[in-house]
Order: structure tokens, then sequence, then C-alpha cells
């Protein structure tokens, strides 16, 4: 009976036992089913509304120096000396880049040597002429003791009656030749003289000097390059004194010149500063319709050349017009560009660059043109996202 009660009980716990690591299983391989599903990305999108922002419209602009200059090539050699590389501090006058000039130095000695020559024979043609004009026929009067001299004191005159021959023609003729090889000595001289100032010019083509107080901003040669004439070197600038350079819409400009200052922002996203208005250029673009516009960065501002820049310019004939407006979360940069993601009906994305203005007290950004109110867009998108996803 004891053992019968037994059997029974074992073949129980068995069978729970087999239950047990049954639902076990089932829960184990249930578990990581529903782990491994995909999850969905989670994309805030929002509505762009209207809202009253201020007349201040927001143009793009790009930091530059006053003075810069780009250095290049006069004439033809091996680059054999450059001052330093990007960054380097020179003084105004120092050397920066100086080709070979080997063989401009042998033709100016070639030249100094022609320049001897030349000096020489003008002084013999004016001792010539001096002999011509002091001792006339001096040579035929050295022979037979002056005899021939002396016959031409009785043969010039009856030379003259008898019609076959001048004496005072030749005595001018004689001096007029002697004369003349004066004058062509005397070109000699200055044609030699000429051909120094031109090596010379050439010598100092062959250094190129800092135009003033700066830093070399982009390096185009090294030592031992060989350029050609015309040939970019060194690109130089003075970076003390900054401007920022925008294309200002031409409806805007006279806000601009009136106002003489406006508030511009770095892309360091520091607090707005004051610039002043230094130049506004007399052309416009024809295709863009803008007009190049230079505002004066205050002293002490961190930046440098290059920076992206904004610049806020009033303008009063949306001060009280209502504008789409977007968080500051939704805008991407693309170089110098805004843009934001469209949200098309069937969930496919657009990127849309847009023209941003002013802040709202409440930080939303407004938008100029490019999107408008009804629009979905990303709130938040990322790096990674693309369009057409």
């Amino acid at each position: 009976m004891n053992k019968a009660v037994t059997s029974v009980l074992v073949a129980g716990l068995v069978a729970a036992g087999l239950n047990l690591t049954r639902v076990q299983a089932e829960g184990e391989t249930a578990v990581p089913a529903a782990a491994q599903e995909p999850q969905p990305v989670a994309r805030e999108v929002i509505e762009v509304k209207a809202e009253n922002a201020g007349g201040l419209v927001v143009l793009g602009g790009t930091v530059i120096p006053e003075k810069i200059v780009a250095l290049s090539a006069q004439m033809p050699g091996d680059v054999r000396f450059v001052a330093g590389s990007e960054g380097d501090h020179f003084a105004k006058g120092d050397r920066l880049v100086e080709l070979d000039s080997t063989a401009l130095r042998a033709k100016r000695v070639q030249a100094e040597a022609a320049l001897a020559s030349a000096d020489a024979g003008f002084r013999n043609a004016l001792v010539q002429y001096n002999r011509e004009v002091f001792t006339p026929n001096s040579q035929s009067n050295t022979m037979l003791g002056g005899m021939p001299g002396l016959a031409s004191m009785f043969s010039d005159p009856m030379r003259s009656m008898m019609g076959q021959g001048s004496p005072g023609y030749e005595r001018h003729s004689s001096l007029y030749g002697q004369g003349i090889q004066i004058e062509t000595a005397r070109n000699a001289v200055e044609q030699a003289r000429a051909a120094i100032r031109e090596v010379d010019q050439a010598l100092e083509n062959a250094v190129s000097f800092a135009p003033f107080d700066g830093v070399i901003l982009k390096k185009m040669v090294e030592q031992g390059d060989i350029v050609q004439p015309g040939m970019p070197l060194v690109t130089f600038a003075d970076i003390t004194e900054l401007q920022i350079r925008v294309e200002v819409p031409t409806g805007l400009l006279g806000t601009v010149k009136a106002a003489g200052s406006v508030q511009a922002k770095l892309d360091n996203d520091s607090a707005p500063i004051d610039v002043a208005v230094d130049r506004v250029f007399p052309m416009a673009d024809p295709g863009g319709h803008t007009t190049t516009v230079k505002f004066n960065l205050p002293d002490g501002v961190e930046a440098h050349s290059g920076m992206y820049a904004e610049v806020m310019i009033p303008d009063p004939a949306k001060k009280t017009a209502a504008h789409p407006v977007i968080p500051k979360s939704a805008i991407l940069w693309r170089g110098s560009l805004p843009a934001v993601f469209l949200v098309g009906d069937d969930g496919t994305l657009k990127l849309r660059l847009i023209r941003i203005g002013d802040r709202t007290p409440d930080g939303m950004v407004s938008v100029i043109s490019g999107i408008k109110v009804g629009d979905r867009i990303l709130a938040n998108p990322s790096a990674g996202t693309r369009a057409g996803s």
C-alpha cells in the first residue's frame, strides 16, 4: 500500500515538473521575441504657425579682413625662399617670397660692361669733335711740315671761284659728322643705363615684400617650385581690422544707408554686437538683385577671417506683419544657408532652404521665405536625416 502511494506521488511530481518546465521555456522564448521587434524611430512633427515678429531681416555674411592682397609672381623662375607658413606674422617690408635671381645678376654684370664701353665711346667722340674744331685737317698738316695746309690757303679760294668745291661746306660736313658720332655714343650710353634699370626692376620683382603689417592667410608655393608670371604665391592680410561682407537685397539699401550701424551676430553664437556701415558697393548683382555691403567689426571682438556672421537689418515695412515662426531646433545649416525638413502627406521628407528673420520674445525664429503657415516640419532633425526618408 505504501509503495503504491509513493508511486502515485512520484508520478504527480514528475508531471508537475514537466508542466513547469514547459511554462518556463515558453516564457523564455516569448521575452526575446518581443525584445527583438524593431522599434519605430520617433520623429516629432510640428505645424508652422504665424506670429507677429519684429521688423528685422537676418542676412548671412562672411568675416573678411579689411586689407587683403594676393601676391603673384612677376617673372618666371624657381622659388628660392618662402618666409613662413599660414598664420605667421610679418612687419611691413619683410621679405615673404624670393625667386632665384642668378641669371638676372649675370645680366646685370653684362649690362654694366656695355655701359662702360658706351661711355668710353662717348668720351672718344667728344675728343674727336674737339680736335676737328681746334685743328682742322690735322692729319694732312702733319705731312711735309704743314705744306698741304699752306697750299690749301691758295687752292681753296681758286676751287671756289672755279666752282670745283666749297671749302666752307666741307668744314661744316666734317664737324657735323663728328657731332653725329657724339650723339650716337650718347644714345649708346643711355641704352646701356636703361638695360641696367630693367635688370634692377626684374631683381625687385624677384622678391615679394609685405605691403603692410599682417599674417599669411594662404601659402600656394614651396621652396623649389617653378612659377610663371601671374601664378599666385601667398595671400597676405591684416587681421587686426575685420569686416563683415553681406549681400543686401536692393530694397533694404535705403535702410542700411540711413541706419549707419546695425546689429550682427557671429558664428560662435555670441551676443549681438553693433557694426558700422563702411562701404556700399555702387553696382548691384544683376542675377541676385543684391548689393555688396561691408560692415566694420568693433575692436576687441573675437573673430577670424572666413567666419560666418549674421547681420540684422531693420525693415520698417514688416514691423507689424505676421511671419511663419519655427523653433530654432528645426533649423539645419547647409554651409551658410539655413534649411528645414518638410514632411509630406505620405511622410516623406524634403529639404527646403529658407531665409530667417528676427527672433521672437518666446525664442522662436521668424521665417521670411521658404515655407508658409500650415506646413509640417521636423521639430528636431538629426545630422543623419536625409531627404526622401
